[in-house]
């Protein structure tokens, strides 16, 4: 079954980027480590990343739309797509993990939202990561 992620953060599924960003701040910061220290607030934690990675990221926003119209259908989903759903969630909870590590007041300043949270991905892999991210900024302008 797919989770929902418009519930999860408690926005509608025509929500556009800055709503998304707006309630994945809220979120996170109730379900942060270094204020929720219960079992069931890492869990969530993780959730909420896996939904902001997927839907701050215009093609996986648009295949898991897919999947969820699918499944509201009682369609089954497609084997490719419940792989690359899968595979998503893996690679959110290495996210997960990175942002669990970093202070809440920390996280909130930085603006991990940049390229759908690459230039964070660059901060907490070394300065090799840095400038390729800052180059990458660059040239949007």
């Amino acid at each position: 079954m797919i989770v929902n992620y418009y519930t999860l953060l408690n926005i509608d599924q025509s929500a556009d980027l800055e709503t998304i960003k707006k309630a994945f701040r809220r979120e996170i910061a109730i379900y942060h480590p270094d204020n929720n220290k219960s079992p069931e607030a890492r869990e969530k934690f993780e959730q909420l990343v896996e939904a902001f990675d997927i839907l701050s990221n215009e093609d996986k926003r648009r295949e898991y739309d897919q999947m969820l119209a699918f499944e509201a259908n009682n369609k089954p989903v497609v084997l490719e797509q419940k792989q690359q759903y899968e595979d998503w969630q893996k690679e959110a909870k290495k996210k997960s993990k990175k942002y669990n590590s970093i202070e809440l007041e920390d996280l909130l300043l930085l603006d991990i939202f940049v390229l759908n949270g690459d230039f964070l991905d660059g901060l907490l892999s070394g300065t090799d990561g840095i400038f390729d991210s800052l180059e990458d900024i660059f040239d949007l302008f």
